[in-house]
């Protein structure tokens, strides 16, 4: 269950970090698109913020994956009741 919580934490903070990536991001596609082939590096710099934005868009739905099915799991470990923490208490 703690291997569960930790990885919706986890995966809680790659939402946050990946979401302000690509805000931050998303302003800098015009300043990429102005400046085309980059002759001393021997690529096309435009090509360059697309890569970007599509990776971090891929691990953004990674971690909302990781989020959701780490909060899944803890909830259906805590459902099994090894530690008898959701059950109804006995009284004797």
């Amino acid at each position: 269950m703690g291997f569960s919580i930790m990885s919706a934490v986890l995966g809680g903070i790659i939402i946050i970090c990946y979401s302000i990536m690509i805000a931050n991001t998303s302003n800098q596609r015009y300043w990429y698109y102005d400046f085309g082939y980059d002759y001393d590096y021997g690529y096309d710099r435009r090509y360059m913020y697309d890569t970007k934005m599509a990776i971090s868009a891929i691990i953004l739905v990674l971690g909302i994956a990781e989020f959701v099915i780490g909060i899944w799991a803890a909830i259906c470990c805590c459902m099994m009741n090894p530690c008898t923490c959701c059950a109804p208490q006995q009284v004797s």
